[in-house]
């Protein structure tokens, strides 16, 4: 139809519903007869087409047909639901229009519409779920086929105005009671613009389409409307309406017509553009285009993923063909299906893309993580592998060998194409193998008496045949240069037949010995007969692929070296004139790879320098062959073979990929740089960071270069594991106590790091700068830094390049409004500490923070769904009773009010400072220990099982190192109150040690520990867990002894008499009283520490930490130390007690806290 057509029917369309009666002009006298009558409405449901419109335009003047309307109605509906071409398609817009300005929109359009809305929408989805899987199928196959027709109808309806909008339709019969059916379900939803006006049908309709499709089912449908209304509706006119265009000098291009039209006139040109115009105004087009827009963003997500899913099919497919040397066809079909499917996908969402003007995804394959994988040879990027395609011969080492691999002569100039088709097309007689007895039995009843002499023909002809095939193969030892080897390709095309090709395979498999010289010829043969003779190669392949299996089957057969070299000679040869499949020749390498023995080393070598260079800077091969040297490096670097086999790889990998630059300089770092690397970044676990403390104690830290690679490590929280940051923090609160300075410029790294993470602000650094705020939040949790520092680090993030309070409105470069990773920071920091900031002054400042973060969030635009999540969790976490605020205007009377509580309570925020600054101060003294602060909470995930574990391997490794730290001095800045009353005391303690090492040295702990069985006598007594003096008085001259012994399953025991002045008697006593002595004096000293523990020196009570979780950490090391007193810990305690009691007195008149074994290294 064309656009005049349309225009014209577009006005008379819209005089009908304007109420016009006379816009479509009737006979005077109405025919009414039932017959005429049912056979209109019988063509209108079946016979809608250009060649009927004009008999349906003169039927609808002439006939009374306002009794049989509801009948028309549905009729129409079933006709236009019929159509198929575009023909069909305009006549019945012609016919709808035609009944439309008759009978008006009240009477027919309305109803129509709500039939053709009915048909358009989409099916209920529980009824799909609950139907048969291929019932739903079918139900969907024929809904696509309906809907293709309707959408094209109703767009056209809507064009010349006969529909308009959902609003504007009426279920038919059911006018008075309202739509109940499915167009109950649609307009509800018409959306209704700002002036109030619905939207369009088409636009509805389409929304109902894409708008829960999820699986792009309806993408066909949606193509057809653009190729069908991308200039009526999107106002794009597609590039073949476009027509041939002309290049400018500046480089610009313009259509023919238009440039014609310029010359002989712009006046033309214009009225021409006016009457063209699209059907839709500009604001309306933008509405379709939107909700294109919309369905094309998920569609080139179905895209990529769909891609994605065919190169992983792809690799697995590729892994599989090599793993097995042969194709599998059921998953080389399943494949294809696949591609076709995608190939339709892609096509369909770039006629999307042409029509609104979008870019279509890159679906090259960027993923070759799969392919590096497990060291398998799989795909990947060809990279700079294809860098010697451009240079000179590339794959070849000169022009001539290129010739003779690529240059192949052409058979179908040289001899007749009759000859080259006889194994395609004919089969003739004569194919049977020249030679080849024949059973007469095989042979049916032949007719004899004149068809004798044509039998004998046939032999003689067969015979010659043979003989003339003899001949060819009798020249093959003779192929030495390519014009021979092109002539007897030509020569055999006159024999060809079946049988020559049999016997030809079977005389190329056969190499002589030492003959390797042929197989480059020979595969020449075979590659210039396969263009025509595809059977020739293929046998051949296949019998060497074979050979191949049945060698490797053989490993032991030593003198079948000659064989396998032979073999995978030929196999190379044949690769370089592209008859070898990929599969093959890198199954022949995987399985020799996999048993690297060798005579598969020797195997693997042969084949890279015969055609190691060629699959490597071939664009097929080059990627997975790219991977296979990979691997054989790897496998030769980790595997123990011999100098020779590791020369010969070598060798073969220098000719097949030479180096053409220097390999990339590592960074050097010295044998103590790589021990810390390595301690700190991959050995330290949640188990063995106590026995690293030790290890980096140990270290010689007096060394300048020492220190300079701790500080190093101990400042780059991002190369550690971000679950063991915490343990980072750990090490450096740990080391604190005896390398002060130390840790203070690690502190001071980091936060210069921040600091430079905020003016640089590149994406590159996003995972270490989040490291670096959770190092400093953990830092806060172990008392290393106070909450004045975090709350400064958080301000100046949210401040940084703003020049004051961020602004909305006012741009800063280094902090753009559609940049989050601020926000991200400032919620990683207080999800580690932020639960910390409960009370006090640290309580108010985090109030007084939260209400600035949460303007400073309303200063960007809308927030991600991420970011949104991560602030409602930071909030929830820190102070889960926190009302968020709305809008901007909410965020600023919030922060606003906090500004002015904060200047009436300034004074008191100062006092609070200082009390928590005191308190801070005392529990740091008090908590000064030598144990590390324990783990976080969050890592008690772990199960019980793991924590018993844990705790045996701690308390193991704290008895094994005892001696050690015992052994390890080192000495600490502290206030000298009288400088020689501690030189006296630290004379007397260096003493003391070193006698209580020297006595204890050469203990022994008692072998034997297991309990005696109770004796029934009453006058013997129970021994305990060693051989003890029993209770029974004896004689002065003797000593009793119980002695155990056990006959088949019971235990006896029976006294044993000793002189008193035996050895072993004197022993034992004197044994005895020192055990007595010794517990006695244990008693005492912990009794006397109990007592002291539970005074307090002032008479009043400890302060409590304003971090309530650090007082109770410091409870809970206190315990341990009570619990894990040693015998060489009361040694100590009471040898100082002796040997310094003047000193102590002198220092501090309460110095039993002091005393404590734990405050002293």
């Amino acid at each position: 139809m064309d656009r005049a057509r349309k225009r014209e029917l577009r006005s008379l369309n819209s005089r009908a519903w304007d109420g016009d009666q006379d816009v479509f002009a009737v006979s005077k006298s109405l025919d009414s007869s039932l017959k005429k009558n049912t056979a209109f409405i019988k063509r209108l449901r079946t016979a809608i087409s250009a060649a009927t419109l004009n008999t349906f335009l003169q039927e609808i003047r002439t006939l009374s047909l306002h009794k049989y309307l509801s009948e028309i109605i549905s009729a129409c509906y079933e006709g236009l639901c019929r159509l198929k071409s575009p023909g069909e398609i305009e006549a019945g817009v012609e016919i709808v229009s035609a009944l439309h300005q008759r009978f008006g929109p009240r009477e027919f359009t309305e109803n129509l519409g709500w039939l053709l809305g009915k048909g358009m929408a989409t099916p209920d989805k529980s009824l799909l779920k609950s139907l048969a899987p291929e019932v739903r199928e079918k139900e969907e196959k024929e809904r696509l086929t309906r809907q293709r027709v309707l959408l094209r109808v109703v767009t056209e309806l809507w064009l010349v105005d006969v529909l308009r909008t959902l609003d504007d339709v009426t279920r038919p019969d059911d006018a008075t009671k309202g739509a109940t059916g499915k167009v109950a379900e649609l307009k509800p939803r018409a959306q209704v613009n700002k002036s109030g006006v619905a939207e369009p049908f088409p636009l509805e309709v389409l929304k109902d389409l894409l708008g829960h499709d999820r699986g792009h089912v309806n993408l066909p449908l949606l193509v057809i409307f653009v190729k069908a209304f991308s200039w009526d509706i999107l106002g794009v006119k597609s590039s073949a309406a476009e027509g041939r265009k002309t290049v400018e000098e500046d480089g610009a291009t313009k259509t023919a017509n238009n440039t014609a039209q310029g010359d002989s006139g712009g006046g033309e040109e214009n009225v021409g553009d006016t009457d063209d115009q699209p059907f839709t105004p500009p604001e309306l087009q933008e509405k379709f285009k939107t909700i294109l827009k919309k369905y094309f963003e998920d569609v080139k997500s179905h895209v990529v993923r769909d891609q994605k899913s065919i190169h992983s099919q792809a690799r697995r497919n590729a892994e599989a063909y090599v793993k097995s040397g042969e194709v599998f066809e059921d998953r080389q079909a399943n494949f294809e299906k696949q591609l076709k499917a995608q190939e339709r996908l892609v096509a369909n969402a770039q006629a999307i893309a042409d029509a609104i003007g979008a870019d279509m995804p890159d679906l090259k394959d960027n993923d070759d993580s799969l392919a590096n994988t497990n060291g398998s040879i799989g795909l990947v990027k060809a990279g700079d592998y294809l860098r010697g395609l451009g240079d000179g011969a590339g794959i070849w080492e000169d022009e001539d060998e290129r010739r003779f691999y690529e240059n192949l002569v052409d058979l179908k100039g040289k001899v007749p194409g009759i000859l080259l088709d006889d194994g395609k097309k004919k089969k003739p007689d004569n194919e049977e193998q020249v030679g080849k007895k024949i059973d007469p039995a095989d042979i049916p009843d032949a007719p004899k008496g004149p068809d004798a002499g044509e039998d004998l023909s046939t032999s003689i002809a067969n015979k010659t045949i043979g003989a003339q095939v003899d001949a060819v193969l009798a020249r093959l030892p003779d192929l030495t240069n390519k014009d021979v080897i092109d002539q007897a390709a030509i020569d055999f095309c006159y024999l060809n037949s079946k049988a020559s090709r049999n016997r030809l395979v079977k005389a190329l498999t056969e190499v002589p010995k030492g003959r390797g010289d042929l197989l480059p010829s020979w595969s020449r043969l075979a590659a210039t007969l396969g263009r025509y003779m595809p059977d020739i190669p293929k046998g051949l392949v296949d019998y060497l692929d074979a050979e191949f299996r049945s060698l490797q089957r053989r490993k032991d057969k030593d003198f079948l070296g000659q064989v396998r070299l032979s073999n995978i000679r030929y196999l190379a040869e044949l690769t370089k004139f592209g008859i070898v499949p990929e599969h093959v020749v890198f199954h022949c390498l995987k399985v020799s790879l996999d048993d690297f023995s060798r005579m598969n080393i020797e195997i693997i070598c042969n084949l890279l320098e015969n055609c190691g260079r060629y699959l490597l800077r071939n664009p097929e091969t080059s990627p997975r062959m790219a991977t296979f040297l990979e691997t054989l490096q790897r496998k030769k670097s980790v595997q123990h073979i011999g100098q020779a086999e590791r020369m010969l790889i070598e060798n073969a990998v220098y000719y097949v990929d030479p180096p053409d630059r220097p390999a990339i300089q590592q960074k050097e770092r010295t044998p103590m740089e790589l021990f810390i690397r390595k301690l700190i970044y991959m050995d330290m676990t949640k188990r063995n960071y106590s026995k690293i403390l030790k290890q980096i104690r140990r270290l010689h830290w007096e060394e300048a270069e020492v220190v300079g690679i701790l500080e190093k490590v101990f400042s780059k929280p991002g190369k550690v594991k971000y679950g063991n940051i915490h343990l980072l923090a750990i090490l450096l609160s740990a080391l604190y106590r005896y390398h002060p300075a130390f840790v203070v410029r690690v502190i001071d790294n980091v936060m210069e790091s921040i600091c430079f993470g905020l003016e640089q602000n590149d994406f590159k650094f996003y995972q270490r700068r989040i490291s670096e705020v959770k190092y400093i939040g953990e830092l806060y949790n172990y008392r290393m830094v106070e909450h004045p520092v975090i709350f400064d680090t958080m301000y100046k993030i949210m401040t940084f390049g703003h020049g004051g309070p961020p602004t909305p409105g006012r741009l800063n470069h280094f902090d753009l409004p559609d940049d989050f990773f601020r926000i991200r920071l400032i919620a990683t920091i207080l999800e580690t500490c932020g639960m910390y900031f409960a009370k006090g002054a640290a309580g108010k400042k985090l109030d007084y923070f939260l209400s600035f973060f949460q303007y400073y969030i309303y200063t960007k635009q809308s927030l991600p769904m991420d970011i949104e999540f991560i602030v409602q969790d930071t909030f929830a976490l820190t102070r889960p009773q926190w009302k968020l605020a709305s809008n901007l205007e909410e965020a600023s009377k919030a922060f606003q009010l906090a500004i002015a509580q904060d200047q009436k309570l300034s004074g008191a925020d100062k006092t609070l400072e200082a009390d928590d600054a005191s308190i801070g101060s005392s529990s740091d003294d008090e908590d000064g220990d030598e144990h590390l602060p324990e783990a976080e909470a969050d890592e008690e995930e772990t199960d019980s099982e793991d924590d018993g574990v844990e705790d045996q391997d701690v308390d193991t490794s704290r008895a094994e190192s005892d001696s050690e730290d015992e052994a390890i001095v080192v000495t600490r800045q502290q206030e000298q109150i009288d400088p020689e009353a501690e030189a006296e005391f630290e004379r007397e303690y260096a003493k003391m040690m070193a006698e209580s090492l020297e006595s204890r040295k050469f203990e022994r702990k008692p072998l034997f520990d297991v309990p005696l069985p109770v004796r029934g006598k009453p006058k013997e007594t129970a021994t305990g867990s060693e051989p003890v003096e029993t209770g029974a008085p004896a004689p002065s001259n003797t000593m009793a002894f119980s002695l155990l012994t056990k006959k088949g399953n019971r235990q006896q025991t029976r006294t044993v008499e000793l002189p008193s002045d035996s050895t072993f008697a004197v022993a034992m006593k004197t044994q005895q009283q020192a055990e007595r002595e010794e517990q006695q004096r244990i008693k005492n000293l912990v009794l006397n520490y109990d007592l002291r523990e539970n005074e307090d020196p002032d008479g009043h009570d400890k302060p409590t930490s304003y971090h309530h979780n650090r007082s109770d950490r410091g409870k809970d090391r206190g315990g341990q130390r009570v619990r894990k007193l040693q015998l060489s810990d009361v040694d100590w305690y009471a040898s100082s007690i002796k040997r310094g009691s003047c000193f102590m007195q002198a220092t501090t008149p309460s110095s039993h806290s002091d005393a404590e074994p734990g405050n002293r290294p």
